[in-house]
């Protein structure tokens, strides 16, 4: 398998453009944030445009919630021949960001699409060979629920043999009827050997996952995460951030705060495996959103992967007690994020 990863969504959005430009045949594309004010040096809108006006395919899929298009882009699209589709469900949204590039060449990671998030850090891999096939089937089923009909999308609806190789696609959906998301975080960290390390912008996890990781420090695991000192977007991240950052810190986990915002979402575990796609250490991604990435075992990957998080390291300071300046609402807060699990549990189980 081919790979090429990029480390800033400024460098994501170059490359996805390039192949965008180059695609022959057809563009699918699926975002949670798409928001058309990056024309200015990023024209997402015309470049897409005059690919399908030349005649490729180019079907697009847009949570409902997360993107903003104005009727103006929308019209333009639609005129040279795009299909858009919007993901509508109860509760629920397609946290997910991909595109694919002649049924051949596919982006997977963190990154959105909007003006605002042009300088952050965040983590984009594109990928060519047989794991293609994987996601392109996963597109084609986001596509139908979404209610489109061509058959050069439907026809990759298909029950495909799970082939592992060092690199493997995941999908995280209840219209699979399977959040492997949760049953991979939980074997990963209490079957750690010697360190684990996450990078996540937004810190809200389960309990279950917090009793993992609690587990697996007084095991003599070394813990580390990697989150932004300052979520920038949106700026009430940072009370449950900061909330449960104190909260793992008596347990013994480290907390490394990097001083850009960094929107990645990793975890490697001993330096020989990891995940690495749109989910966040929260109680949306790990229960109700659709989400997609890549397991993966490829030594290549985790070289490179280690060498940027050590970049990231410099570019960061430890947490400690004394940066949150008050605890007098804790238990406040113990009561109501433990309220919001149990109901986004409870609408879990009532919606698909």
């Amino acid at each position: 398998m081919r790979y090429k990863i990029y480390t800033s969504n400024e460098k994501a959005w170059d490359a996805m453009l390039t192949a965008i430009r180059r695609a022959k045949n057809s563009i699918f594309f699926e975002m949670y944030i798409f928001v058309d004010d990056t024309h200015d040096t990023h024209d997402f809108i015309e470049t897409l445009r005059q690919k399908a006006s030349s005649g490729v395919k180019v079907k697009m899929i847009f949570d409902s919630f997360g993107s903003e298009i104005t009727d103006t882009s929308i019209k333009k699209l639609k005129e040279a021949g795009v299909e858009i589709l919007f993901f509508n469900r109860l509760f629920r949204h397609t946290h997910r960001k991909m595109l694919i590039i002649d049924e051949k060449t596919v982006f997977i990671g963190g990154t959105n699409i909007k003006k605002f998030f042009k300088k952050w850090n965040d983590f984009l891999v594109r990928m060519e060979g047989k794991i293609v096939e994987y996601i392109l089937r996963s597109f084609a089923h986001a596509y139908k629920n979404c209610g489109g009909k061509d058959l050069l999308v439907l026809k990759h609806d298909k029950t495909l043999h799970i082939q592992k190789g060092k690199v493997w696609f995941y999908e995280h959906s209840p219209f699979r009827g399977a959040f492997r998301l949760n049953k991979y975080y939980r074997n990963k960290i209490e079957n750690a050997h010697d360190k684990i390390l996450i990078i996540t912008p937004y810190l809200m996890p389960n309990r279950w996952l917090i009793k993992a990781l609690k587990r697996a420090s007084k095991r003599g695991i070394k813990v580390e995460i990697i989150i932004p000192r300052v979520a920038t977007h949106p700026k009430m991240a940072n009370i449950p951030n900061y909330f449960y950052m104190h909260k793992l810190y008596k347990y013994g986990i480290s907390f490394f705060l990097t001083n850009e915002m960094n929107h990645s979402k990793i975890m490697l575990v001993d330096d020989s495996e990891g995940i690495l796609g749109s989910q966040n250490i929260d109680i949306l991604s790990f229960e109700l959103n659709m989400e997609s990435g890549v397991f993966f075992t490829e030594p290549n990957l985790i070289t490179e992967l280690n060498q940027v998080v050590e970049i990231w390291k410099k570019d960061s300071v430890a947490y400690s007690p004394k940066m949150r300046s008050t605890h007098l609402f804790d238990h406040f807060l113990e009561f109501c994020f433990g309220m919001f699990e149990h109901a986004v549990k409870f609408f879990n189980k009532i919606t698909v």
